[in-house]
Formats: structure tokens, C-alpha cells, sequence
């Protein structure tokens, strides 16, 4: 086999310059393409990136504000329970309030009418004993009903502590005896000496006729009040009746 160099020589210059036509023409545009296209991709990538971490800081700052809607919303929620709460307090409050202050008007109510009615009852029972006292009186002979009842009088002034009686002694006034039924001069006479006895000094009487007493009498002392009359005998039923403490038949006046 005989080689040709001239013709190897030519295919060799041929291949050369394609291969720098293709070099020149070809590789050098396709690779400034290529540079050209995966600078433009990577700047697209880094704008991408730009853009998804914009997208994330600013979702970031959407679950923040989220979150303190949310947080805002339950404070305001609680601010109104809490309100709601207060303010169901005071109007329970102010309903006990006003229902505690209705149960005392109503009990106050109540007890006034009760007194008022246990005044009345009372009235009445004092006028039915005092009609059936001036009846029973009726069937009595008035002057011994009156002659007991004063010497009853007499006997409780003895029995008066000794500074009632040296009060009673000193009077600068004559000390007054009131009686049911009209005495004489000789019966007033009578029971004034009884009475200075009783008192045991220099006192001096004057007698008085009330008929509101019913029978017997009362003396009545600058500070001292002796009563044996059926009208005390009454008041003291009528006090006993109320549960009212029991007077004595002698009362010692400030």
C-alpha cells in the first residue's frame, strides 16, 4: 500500500482549518450562548430566591400579625367576659341590694301594722276592763270600796323608804291625794291625820277628786307616786298582758 502525502497532507490542512472554522464560527457562539444563558438561569435562580425568601419574611410577618390578631382578640375577649362579669355581679349586687332593702321596708311595714294593731287590741281590752270594772263597781258600795283601797293607800306610804317619806314630809306644798269618789271635810280630815302619821312628820294634804281612778286613790309627792286605785290595777293588767315588766304599786320619780 503507497500513501499519497500530498493528499494526507491536504486532508490534513482541510480537517485543520474546519476545525477552526468550527471553532471560530461555531464553538465560540454556541459556548457565549451557553455562558449567556446560564448566567441569565442563575440570575433568574438568585431572583427566585430573592423572591421566595421576600415570600417567606413577609409570610413570616403575615403569621406574626396573625398571631397577634389572635392574641388581641382573646385580650379583647377576656376584657368583655371580665366586664360582663363585673357588671352581673353589680346588678346581682344591687338586686340582693334592693330586694334585702324591700324584705326590711316590708318587715318594718309588718311590725307597724302589727303594733299598730296590738295598740288598738290594747285600747280596746283597756276600755272593755275599765267598762267592767265601773260595772262591777256599780254593785259595790262606792265609799268602803274607796275607805279600803285608801287605807291600802295608807299602809303602802308606811312601808315607803324613810328618804321618800322625809321627802314627803318636807314638801313645800301640800302633798296632793286624789280619789275616785268624793271625801267630806271630815273623811279628808280623817285620812290626813292617817297620812301624817304614816309619813311620820308635819306633812300636809290636799285631796283631789278623779274619777278617771275608778275607786281608791293616789298620792302624789313632789318625787314620790303611791297608787291603790283600781285604774293602777288596770294599767298593770295591761302591762302584764303586752309582757311589759310589772310596776310596783310605789314609784320613786327622778
Amino acid at each position: 500500500m503507497r500513501i499519497d502525502w500530498w493528499t494526507l497532507g491536504l486532508q490534513t490542512v482541510n480537517v485543520l482549518v474546519l476545525i477552526w472554522l468550527l471553532q471560530h464560527f461555531l464553538f465560540k457562539p454556541v459556548k457565549a450562548v451557553i455562558e449567556a444563558r446560564r448566567v441569565a438561569a442563575g440570575r433568574v435562580l438568585e431572583e427566585a430566591e430573592a423572591d421566595r425568601a421576600r415570600a417567606q419574611a413577609e409570610a413570616a410577618t403575615l403569621e406574626a400579625r396573625r398571631r397577634d390578631f389572635a392574641a388581641e382578640g382573646e385580650k379583647i375577649l377576656a376584657e368583655a367576659r371580665a366586664a360582663a362579669t363585673a357588671e352581673r355581679d353589680a346588678l346581682l349586687a344591687e338586686a340582693r341590694q334592693e330586694a334585702a332593702r324591700l324584705e326590711a321596708e316590708a318587715r318594718a311595714t309588718l311590725g307597724r301594722e302589727r303594733e299598730a294593731m296590738r295598740q288598738a287590741l290594747e285600747a280596746q281590752a283597756g276600755e272593755l276592763a275599765v267598762t267592767i270594772a265601773r260595772r262591777l263597781l256599780a254593785l259595790l258600795p262606792p265609799a268602803q270600796v274607796t275607805a279600803a283601797l285608801l287605807e291600802a293607800l295608807v299602809q303602802e306610804t308606811t312601808r315607803l323608804p324613810p328618804e321618800a317619806r322625809r321627802d314627803l314630809a318636807a314638801a313645800p306644798e301640800p302633798v296632793v291625794v286624789a280619789t275616785a269618789t268624793p271625801l267630806s271635810p271630815a273623811e279628808q280630815e280623817a285620812w290626813r291625820a292617817r297620812l301624817r302619821q304614816a309619813v311620820g312628820g308635819g306633812a300636809d294634804f290636799a285631796f283631789r277628786h278623779e274619777p278617771a281612778l275608778i275607786a281608791g286613790g293616789e298620792l302624789q309627792g313632789p318625787h314620790t307616786l303611791v297608787r291603790r286605785s283600781w285604774r293602777a290595777d288596770l294599767d298593770r293588767l295591761a302591762h302584764a298582758l303586752t309582757l311589759a315588766p310589772q310596776a310596783g304599786d310605789v314609784h320613786q320619780l327622778a
